[in-house]
């Protein structure tokens, strides 16, 4: 009803999945609202999804040094070296990518980023993460971008400003 702003769902057992975006706006709104309340030097890690507030409070640098996890990583290992570090402060890095939710059927793999053209799992890339100034934006443009052609989504983080790392299936890496 879009009068009215609700959704019915029809069908019994049917979901509504807001993960793409939801995450990322409510790490936000938290860590906003913290910081409004006074608090000062904090990260907030919400899986895939970090937010930091001014530089760390021991005062031995000026940021927070993020590791971003390598999609190739054998995840049953907890020593795995990052694919790459960032160093940020009252910013965001969001992450999605097709190697934490995952099943395999008859052999081939499912992961949850569905692409809208295919209605399939998108098979472009294996990790895409995007550093910003808002987890909301995104935790969004994570998805987005994930489900689009790499030239194009590289336009479209250039337009809005934000820095971009993608990981594609044969392991090269681009950013912007």
């Amino acid at each position: 009803d879009q009068a009215a702003g609700t959704v019915f769902l029809e069908e019994p057992g049917m979901a509504l999945d807001v993960g793409a975006v939801a995450k990322g706006y409510a790490a936000q709104l938290v860590a906003d609202e913290i910081y409004e309340a006074g608090f000062r030097s904090f990260l907030i890690s919400a899986g895939g999804n970090i937010v930091t507030k001014d530089p760390p409070a021991d005062g031995s640098r000026e940021s927070w040094s993020i590791g971003i996890q390598d999609p190739f990583a054998d995840l049953t290992k907890a020593d795995n070296p990052p694919l790459e570090v960032v160093s940020l402060s009252n910013q965001c890095v969001v992450t999605s990518g097709d190697y934490r939710q995952f099943y395999t059927v008859g052999g081939e793999y499912i992961h949850h980023i569905i692409d809208p053209a295919t209605l399939m799992p998108a098979n472009r890339y294996r990790s895409l993460t995007v550093i910003g100034e808002d987890s909301g934006l995104g935790d969004f443009l994570s998805t987005c971008l994930f489900v689009m052609d790499y030239e194009e989504g590289k336009a479209l983080a250039e337009e809005l400003g934000v820095r971009v790392l993608w990981v594609f299936p044969d392991g090269e890496v681009a950013t912007t």
